[in-house]
C-alpha cells in the first residue's frame, strides 16, 4: 500500500511540475471531431527567455506523416486571431515532418504573454488519442533557431489527471 501511495504521489507531483523551460512553451488540448478526426488547440507562451522585450513571432509545430494524414491538415484558427498571423502548412519530405508554420503579421507574442486559440484540424492515423508534438521557434528575419521543445497538455488536463489520481487513491484507501 505504501508503494502505491508513493507512486501515485510522485506521478501527481511530476505532472504538477511538467513544463518546458526553453524559449517558450506551447500547450495543447485535443478535441475529438468524430471518427479519426481531431482538432489541436494551442496556447503559445513567451516566457521572456528570448530576451527582455523580444516578441515571439515565428513558430512551427511538426506533424509526423506516419501519424497524421497530411492531406487532411487544415488551419482552423478563429478569424480574429488568424488576421494577426500568417498560418500555413509546410509539406513533409523524406525524413522531414510536415509543419504548421505560424508567423506574426504584427507584433507577435510579447515577453511574458500567452496567445491562445491557434487551431489545426486533422485525421489521426495513430493508435489511441493524439498527443505531444515537437516544435521550434525561429527569428523571422534570420531564421535562426531560437528554441525548441515538445508541446505539453494544457494545465486543465493535468489538473484533471491529478484529480483522477487523487480519487483513485481515496477509493483505494477506503477498500483497505
Amino acid at each position: 500500500m505504501k508503494r502505491i501511495v508513493l507512486a501515485v504521489g510522485l506521478l501527481a507531483l511530476m505532472c504538477g511540475f511538467a513544463s518546458d523551460a526553453r524559449a517558450s512553451s506551447i500547450g495543447y488540448s485535443v478535441i475529438s471531431l468524430g471518427s479519426d478526426n481531431y482538432r489541436y488547440v494551442y496556447s503559445v507562451t513567451n516566457d521572456g527567455s528570448l530576451g527582455s522585450g523580444v516578441a515571439l513571432r515565428l513558430f512551427d509545430v511538426f506533424f509526423d506523416p506516419t501519424l497524421y494524414d497530411e492531406a487532411s491538415l487544415a488551419v482552423s484558427t478563429p478569424a480574429a486571431l488568424g488576421a494577426e498571423w500568417d498560418q500555413i502548412f509546410l509539406a513533409s519530405a523524406p525524413g522531414v515532418s510536415a509543419a504548421y508554420d505560424s508567423l506574426a503579421t504584427a507584433g507577435g507574442i510579447a515577453d511574458g504573454d500567452t496567445v491562445s486559440g491557434f487551431a489545426v484540424d486533422f485525421r489521426w492515423l495513430g493508435a489511441g488519442v493524439p498527443g505531444a508534438q515537437a516544435y521550434q521557434i525561429f527569428d523571422p528575419g534570420s531564421f535562426e533557431l531560437l528554441g525548441e521543445g515538445v508541446t505539453v497538455p494544457e494545465p486543465a488536463a493535468l489538473s484533471l489527471l491529478a484529480s483522477g489520481l487523487g480519487a483513485l487513491l481515496a477509493f483505494r484507501t477506503r477498500l483497505s
